[in-house]
């Protein structure tokens, strides 16, 4: 199915930041730290190589909830991703998707068995997307005001990304 221009837009900012912030809920406790992940458009996921025995890992596979969210003040664009999380044994997957930065936390390589993949593939997002421009902004809120109305202020939306 193709995807939707809102769907490109958000793996169009997906591509722009190499780190996300990613949200677990575990364990009756709400963690949210930043990751750096690979996009792998073609099976619809963004994979990350985190310690087999830290808690990005363990948390996300015991979450019944895991999100990424993105933010582009420059843009103002904002995006908050709901994910499902599996984790991927495929050491060849992790020698093709190996950085230099993956490689100052695995001193053995990508054949560190400590190294292994988490995929969080997007169910839904909910997007922000206003205007650019700091002047545009100013003017519509301050006609929002003069015309007593709500502020039109951009797109703001919940979208299926399966």
């Amino acid at each position: 199915m193709p995807e939707t221009e809102l769907q490109q837009t958000i793996w169009s900012a997906l591509d722009r930041h190499p780190v996300w912030m990613v949200t677990t809920a575990a364990d009756g406790a709400i963690r949210t730290r930043p990751m750096s992940g690979h996009i792998d458009r073609e099976n619809h996921r963004v994979l990350f190589v985190p310690h087999r025995h830290t808690g990005a890992l363990a948390e996300a596979l015991r979450s019944p909830s895991v999100s990424m969210a993105i933010s582009e003040e420059d843009r103002n664009f904002y995006a908050a991703i709901g994910c499902s999380a599996a984790e991927i044994d495929d050491r060849d997957l992790i020698r093709q998707i190996w950085t230099p930065m993956t490689s100052a936390w695995f001193p053995g390589g990508p054949d560190d068995p400590d190294a292994m993949l988490l995929a969080l593939t997007p169910l839904s997002a909910e997007i922000w997307n206003g205007p650019s421009s700091s002047v545009l902004v100013a003017f519509k809120l301050a006609t929002a005001k003069i015309l007593g109305r709500q502020p039109d202020l951009g797109v703001n939306a919940t979208i299926d990304m399966r």
